[in-house]
């Protein structure tokens, strides 16, 4: 982020938006899921609180649940970062990359994307 005459701008390809998303990963091919949410989303990737610790670069299969349809929306991610934090539920954070997706994965977030920012106008405008 860049600050000019008190503004702050955003320096990412796809501005976040607050949301708190049920999410089933998997760590490359390993058998086991688990389950995290989101902290934030945007067509490029998704901040996930987890409870356990994954390495940057690591490879994610991601089913983000959008409330759009009974079924996951399904991407690959790379972890681009992570950090602890003092939550106990989820004492991890991980920025996520969208690495590998469906042009539907892509439809879907843009579509939920602009849903949020809908709501969070009408919210704002009071009405």
């Amino acid at each position: 982020m860049r600050i000019f005459e008190g503004r702050i701008r955003e320096r990412r390809r796809y501005p976040r938006i607050n949301d708190c998303l049920r999410v089933n990963y998997q760590i490359a091919n390993d058998i086991p899921h688990a389950n995290c949410v989101t902290r934030d989303i945007s067509e490029g990737g998704v901040r996930l609180n987890l409870y356990q610790k994954v390495s940057t670069g690591t490879i994610l299969k991601l089913g983000i649940d959008l409330r759009d349809h009974a079924e996951l929306a399904w991407a690959i991610g790379r972890v681009v970062w992570t950090k602890e934090t003092p939550a106990k539920d989820y004492p991890y954070e991980a920025g996520i990359e969208f690495y590998f997706f469906s042009p539907s994965f892509r439809s879907r977030i843009q579509n939920h994307i602009q849903i949020l920012r809908e709501d969070k106008t009408r919210e704002t405008v009071g009405g």
